[in-house]
């Protein structure tokens, strides 16, 4: 929207400054305020300091003209000087003076308002405050930075943001240390200021804080006491202000998160254990330097021990057997160089069938990465992703990675905001290209919040994160991506042997995570990496038969799955059945129990599928299936009773996502974040309908199907369902009709068209008592409900076409 003072601003800017001001250059006259509004604003500002070129940024020199002449205060007798402190608070978002040619009390009152809202009402005000710190609110009004808490930020950062603006540049007056912003959001700035502060505590002088993690700090650090429960003071509030920044930590099903304080309790290191088990660090809940760095940096601690590694020199026998023998368990190899070997750039770095042949007889895996011009923006388009998604795939088909097998999809420079449009182009093609075979899934490298973003936006599956480029805008202010397979930390030399007898060459040292991607170890693997699930399937389908054969076994193989979560009274009654104890006894008598058979391998994504929820949700389709126009018990219990959690979970978050697409885009079927409707709950509804259907249409037995969805290839017609599980499911619930996905939903929510057990279980589900009257989904906005069922069935549509390659 125009605002008329902004657009006073930037119209007065240009007209003052366009051709006199040298180097000056023109921002947009649309009232909308940004940078380029401000930075010209700067450039006016320095041209009247008489500095001569103007350049777009508030760096030292404009700083120490600006302090030289006492900043800019209510006798300030240069009218444009005055002009630019008004339409700058314009553009803040506060009252400037009109005339802006005057510096009135409006202009004292918001300069007051922005020195309290960065925290420093109680030290200073335009009447008091000294030179140097007026000088540093003067830039914070030529930047974007914003003081007042935004949508999305939370009042407990906000509070600590003035902390260090209050403590740190004003109580203790380091003069390296900028006014952190004070909106509620952890960003790079924050980040800067933390470090900073932190040098501060642990004795680096004055002149050398500089926000560097380096050789000093590191060591410094090091000599800290250990922080564990009792400890307290300003170690342990900014320690437990990183924690915060750095969660919530999510881990399965929940998320773990804490609090800023000043006392180091119990809950800070049950945070602690979380935060040390997601990263790969010793779990010990206290704050050893490994986890002070891995907190503050991208990369952690960079010395730490590794188990993978990426390098784009090929691997011998001898190489792999070297690397095997000193740790290293996997290693990232690139499957393809477009460019020909006369070319002054060629790298020699794509992998042949020789070496990855030798790569595993020396005792490792694999893990491929496709990159082509992964460092210049334009190679981020639509098209690009579908050509190079097209070639990976081939190529990694020629080389004999199973099915499965996650292709990481490069992001070679510092992506900003403004280009991550583009790489969601790209990946939204190199998702179509890997889509028409579906035999490969796709994961991500690049900085932090590329990671997240792509990942959230187009379901990358892993992300192999480069902490290595530690001075990435996108790895500052930035938690690790909660699908983190690889983090990259280290470049140097790896040597082995001597002499004639041994050599070096460069590798980047990575931190490879537990129970994520695992790897390539064998080439056109005939066996599925279901497979030990399926026998599982076949064994208990056996045991059932024999166990008592005038009982359901398809109901006594579901039991086993659900026997510890899935057992309460409301599935009891559901079910019409409690759990059969004397049927777990006599699996456990034959040594068959649910511990380490609550998740197998996803033969299509290689990621785990969980069996509790899976096999819960089979009973209740083949008790219920639900294919007609009618919502049945057998939706419930799967994408129905999911939904419904979901739209409790949206209403409970209102007034932070009162556009409901909006929340979908963050929370639904995603990989990276808790939610009420998750990636894992989608894979699992999804294919046990399909299984379901299978069982039904074709007329097979239980393992048989297992079998059929989840096995080995073959050239069988049907054979691996789950490439298209998604497709399978929209054609033969929803008739692949977009809009009789919304009607269902609608009806599901509304009680409408359903079984009794669907309109009890919908308003359990959807909030029960929990949400007040207005929220339930029969009197918000029609408009509302529409949008929240059309987000599901938008979700599921571009799924199923990103399996036909679309």
């Amino acid at each position: 929207m125009e605002d008329p003072n902004v657009l006073a601003a930037q119209e007065w800017v240009n007209k003052t400054y366009s051709g006199v001001a040298q180097g000056y250059v023109r921002c947009a006259e649309d009232g909308s305020t940004g940078w380029e509004t401000v930075l010209s604003l700067t450039q006016g500002l320095q041209h009247e300091l008489g500095i001569s070129p103007t350049v777009r940024n508030f760096g030292p020199g404009t700083f120490s003209a600006l302090e030289a002449r006492g900043g800019i205060r209510p006798s300030e007798s240069n009218a444009n000087i005055v002009r630019i402190v008004n339409y700058a608070l314009w553009c803040k978002g506060y009252p400037g003076a009109s005339p802006a040619s005057r510096w009135t009390s409006t202009t004292t009152d918001s300069m007051n308002d922005l020195i309290g809202d960065a925290g420093l009402s109680s030290a200073a005000t335009m009447s008091n405050i000294p030179t140097r710190l007026l000088v540093q609110f003067i830039k914070a009004l030529l930047r974007m930075d914003q003081f007042r808490r935004v949508p999305g930020g939370t009042t407990e950062i906000r509070s600590f943001q003035q902390h260090l603006n209050l403590n740190y540049v004003y109580g203790e007056d380091i003069t390296t240390m900028d006014l952190s912003p004070c909106d509620g959001f952890y960003s790079r700035d924050v980040q800067q200021a933390v470090m900073k502060a932190l040098q501060f505590e642990i004795g680096i002088p004055r002149p050398e804080i500089g926000g560097y993690f380096g050789a000093n700090t590191k060591a410094k650090l090091k000599e800290q006491p250990t922080l564990s429960v009792g400890s307290s003071g300003d170690l342990v509030h900014l320690f437990t202000a990183l924690c915060v920044f750095n969660s919530p930590v999510v881990e399965g099903e929940g998320e773990t998160t804490t609090a800023i304080r000043r006392e180091y309790i119990d809950k800070t290191e049950s945070f602690v254990r979380a935060f040390q088990k997601f990263s790969q660090l010793s779990v010990t809940g206290k704050s050893n330097f490994d986890t002070w760095a891995q907190l503050l940096v991208s990369t952690g601690n960079e010395l730490r021990a590794t188990t993978a590694c990426d390098e784009a020199e090929p691997l011998t026998f001898a190489r792999a057997q070297a690397l095997s023998r000193a740790g290293f368990q996997i290693v990232g190899r690139y499957l393809d160089e477009h460019l020909p070997p006369e070319h002054k750039d060629y790298l020699g770095k794509a992998l042949t069938s020789a070496e990855l042949s030798d790569i595993l007889r020396g005792g490792l895996k694999v893990y491929p990465i496709f990159q082509w011009n992964a460092k210049y923006n334009w190679n981020f388009t639509y098209d690009k992703g579908f050509e190079q998604g097209d070639v990976a795939e081939k190529r990694a088909r020629e080389f004999g990675f199973g099915r499965g097998t996650c292709i990481y999809f490069a992001v070679d420079f510092d992506a900003t905001g403004a280009d991550m449009d583009a790489v969601i182009d790209y990946f939204r093609g190199v998702r179509a290209a890997l889509g028409r075979k579906n035999r490969y899934t796709y994961g991500i490298y690049g900085s932090r919040n590329v990671c997240s973003t792509v990942t959230r936006r187009v379901g990358a599956t892993w992300s192999f994160v480069s902490g290595l480029s530690w001075g990435f805008s996108g790895n500052l202010g930035y938690p690790l991506p909660a699908n983190w397979s690889f983090n990259q930390i280290r470049n140097g030399t790896f040597s082995y042997g001597s002499g004639s007898f041994g050599e070096a060459w460069e590798i980047d040292r990575n931190v490879w995570r537990r129970f994520s991607d695992p790897g390539t170890s064998v080439l056109n693997p005939a066996r599925s990496a279901a497979q030990d699930f399926i026998d599982l399937i076949q064994r208990l389908f056996t045991e059932a038969l024999e166990y008592n054969p005038a009982v359901d076994p398809y109901r006594l193989v579901c039991v086993f799955f659900r026997q510890e979560k899935y057992s309460n009274l409301a599935w009891r009654v559901i079910l019409e059945s409690g759990i059969d104890e004397g049927w777990i006894e006599h699996l456990a008598a034959q040594g068959i129990t649910l511990a380490g058979k609550k998740h197998f391998t996803d033969p299509v994504t290689g990621a785990p599928i969980g069996t509790e929820h899976l096999m819960a949700t089979l009973e209740m389709c083949l008790r219920s299936p639900g294919t007609a126009d009618r919502v049945t018990v057998g939706d419930m219990g799967g994408w129905a009773g999911d939904l419904a959690s979901f739209y409790e979970g949206w209403r409970t978050v209102k007034e932070q996502y009162p556009n409901p697409m909006l929340y979908a885009q963050d929370y639904l079927g995603r990989r990276d974040t808790v939610s009420k409707f998750s990636n894992d709950d989608w894979v699992q509804d999804t294919d046990a309908f399909n299984i379901m259907r299978l069982i039904r249409t074709e007329e097979i037995n239980l393992p048989t199907a297992f079998a059929r969805y989840y096995g080995t290839d073959s050239p069988a017609a049907g054979d691996r369902v789950c490439q298209r599980r998604y497709t399978q499911f929209f054609r033969d619930r929803f008739s692949s009709d977009i809009g009789r996905a919304q009607t269902l939903a609608r009806n599901m929510l509304l009680g409408v068209d359903s079984d009794i057990e669907v309109r009890g279980g919908s308003w359990f589900l959807s909030g029960g008592w929990s949400l007040g009257g207005e929220d339930r989904p029969a009197n918000i906005a029609s408009d509302l409900l529409t949008g929240f069922v059309l987000a599901y069935a938008f979700e599921l549509a571009e799924r199923a076409d990103a399996e036909k390659g679309i």
